[in-house]
């Protein structure tokens, strides 16, 4: 039976495109907080932040149904069995908070006293999650959770890339091909042992 070796181009425009767009946000969150702007620069950022929000959801629920139906690419055989659990352990933590984190943001917008309506890059509108508008109790939750989760975010993230890093410098092996465009990516893995083999 033959294996991928690398992930399909709807997945590869989605990773990337989905990690420049959820570092971005970090970068607005950040300055949304932390930064003194004028109020006006302030409000126009948050909107920005707000409709980037909702397009990563929409990207997660499109990524999430296309890992469903395509599987991924198998690890090289050598990958130590703990590597290959925690792997797939930070994988999943990953997917689920690139829903959590544009779910609990909608969350607390929708919960918001102010009611102001969502208008995605002024194309259309974003509705609201019902029932939760002006609920102080739910929104600080919200708010509280959006902050933990976007730490938490990062930390895999950091995590993920080290992995990377790691299997790049200590095992020779460059995991980073199998989410890039090639033609002609082939195993370094099955390449190695087709050499050892002769």
């Amino acid at each position: 039976m033959t294996h991928e070796k690398r992930y399909n181009t709807a997945a590869i425009i989605l990773h990337w495109a989905m990690a420049l767009g959820f570092l971005l946000m970090f970068f607005s969150g950040v300055i949304m907080e932390y930064v003194d702007v004028a109020k006006s620069l302030k409000f126009s950022l948050y909107q920005w932040h707000k409709s980037g929000g909702v397009l990563l959801l929409i990207a997660f629920v499109l990524r999430l149904i296309l890992r469903l139906i395509k599987r991924p690419p198998v690890l090289p055989a050598h990958i130590k069995r703990h590597e290959a659990v925690l792997a797939k352990l930070g994988h999943w933590g990953l997917y689920v908070m690139m829903f959590a984190m544009p779910f609990t943001g909608w969350l607390m917008v929708s919960s918001s006293v102010y009611g102001l309506p969502t208008i995605v890059f002024n194309l259309f509108e974003w509705p609201h999650i019902p029932g939760v508008q002006g609920d102080k109790q739910i929104h600080d939750v919200a708010k509280q959770g959006h902050f933990i989760l976007a730490i938490t975010f990062f930390a895999l993230i950091m995590a993920h890339i080290g992995a990377v890093v790691k299997h790049a410098l200590f095992d020779h092996e460059n995991l980073l091909r199998r989410m890039w465009w090639g033609k002609n990516i082939a195993d370094k893995t099955e390449n190695q042992t087709e050499i050892k083999e002769k």
